[in-house]
């Protein structure tokens, strides 16, 4: 598990707002939208913040689908914390599954990946938006619905963590980044290998994404075996269901500068 003791760096620097600009050159890497179009320039804090707002996703679907439960009602964050509600999902039975030590894993990992950005940033942590977690209408029905989306999330989750860590300025955010970045990619072969051994077929979220199969037990790139990185605008295509500001996961848009 990922929390603040695990992190070598100065713990003052986590604290700080006032982070560099990344630069109008990067923005348009990003290839994101600014909540503000006059800004020339994002932060790191925006860049991390884009990651919190995927990360109580994960942590809402994990939540919901092992113990029926949310961040609020868990107490990891307050009602000043939250801009929205989540709705939808259900707890699946687990009973028998030998699978079910991983999704524990699963939602312990991902609410302290909630807790420490929200620590990091500080102040400047955005409050969890509205989610949605019936988007799809698939996800809590029984153990394969809910590894078919779970696949889905980490793959999508590494991603997006690939596509901003080179953006990140300060190294201390660029360490915690990396950091999060590798635990995904083990969540991410542990729910392939799952889907891959129980035959879950969990489908493409876009033309970049590579199911699993025995033929492709590994999201990577068919040229050099490279994980493959989206822009944030491929992210929230995503997430979004295609909705230009908001939609799908999100009904009322993420929180931030960059959705």
């Amino acid at each position: 598990m990922l929390n603040r003791q695990n992190i070598p760096s100065d713990e003052r620097r986590l604290n700080l707002i006032v982070r560099p600009a990344v630069g109008a050159a990067a923005m348009t890497m990003m290839g994101g939208s600014l909540a503000k179009p006059s800004a020339a320039t994002i932060t790191d804090a925006d860049i991390l913040n884009f990651a919190l707002n995927l990360e109580y996703l994960e942590a809402e679907f994990y939540l919901k689908a092992t113990w029926g439960t949310t961040l609020l009602q868990l107490g990891v964050i307050n009602s000043s914390q939250q801009t929205g509600a989540t709705t939808g999902g259900n707890m699946v039975s687990f009973s028998g599954a030998n699978i079910s030590f991983v999704a524990s894993g699963l939602r312990s990992d991902e609410v302290d990946h909630v807790k420490y950005l929200r620590s990091a940033l500080g102040s400047a942590a955005v409050p969890k938006p509205a989610i949605n977690l019936d988007a799809l209408g698939y996800g809590f029905a029984n153990v394969n619905d809910f590894m078919k989306l779970a696949r889905q999330f980490e793959d999508v989750g590494i991603s997006a963590y690939l596509g901003a860590a080179p953006l990140i300025t300060n190294k201390t955010y660029l360490d915690a980044a990396g950091r999060i970045l590798a635990t995904e990619a083990q969540h991410s072969g542990s729910m392939r290998l799952s889907c891959i051994w129980y035959r879950v077929t969990s489908p493409a979220v876009d033309s970049l994404d590579i199911p699993p199969t025995e033929g492709n037990p590994f999201d990577v790139d068919g040229t050099s075996a490279l994980s493959v990185p989206r822009t944030t605008t491929q992210v929230l295509n995503i997430v979004y269901g295609g909705g230009a500001h908001s939609g799908g996961f999100y009904p009322s848009g993420m929180n931030g500068n960059i959705k």
